[in-house]
């Protein structure tokens, strides 16, 4: 796992995601977005971070943006399309939720981290899901 920390942002997938976003915006969040919500069986660890960096994205289109990293927030401001990412609330619940599941190689990872680092990263998903409600 390419992670440098606990935060949403702080792993290479999230961090590369944010291109995509700048790129395509609400398109690439929502898609995102889909990929955990769809994948019943398994979450692969890059698709469960990347949802988790979509989740966030949404979260600070609603004003929660504490989650963001410094070039998110940049590209939140740029992103024509950013008033659509509200509509997407429900599905950034249900991604959150997918990915915390047992079925989330994200989780396993975690799981075998340092217990203080594994319980930061759960803290951070529950304040994410918070945010979202």
């Amino acid at each position: 796992m390419g992670a440098w920390g606990f935060k949403i942002f702080e792993n290479d997938d999230a961090a590369d995601f944010v291109a995509e976003f700048e790129n395509s915006g609400a398109v690439a969040v929502a898609g995102a977005l889909d990929v955990a919500c769809n994948n019943l069986d398994y979450i692969e660890a890059p698709d469960g971070s990347v949802a988790l960096a979509a989740a966030a994205i949404v979260a600070a289109a609603s004003g929660k943006s504490e989650f963001l990293s410094e070039p998110a927030e940049t590209a939140l401001r740029t992103v024509s399309n950013w008033q659509a990412l509200s509509g997407l609330k429900g599905k950034a619940i249900q991604a959150v939720e997918c990915v915390s599941s047992p079925n989330s190689e994200l989780m396993e990872l975690w799981a075998e981290a340092a217990p203080a680092d594994a319980a930061n990263f759960k803290n951070e998903l529950n304040r994410l899901r918070a945010a979202l409600r």
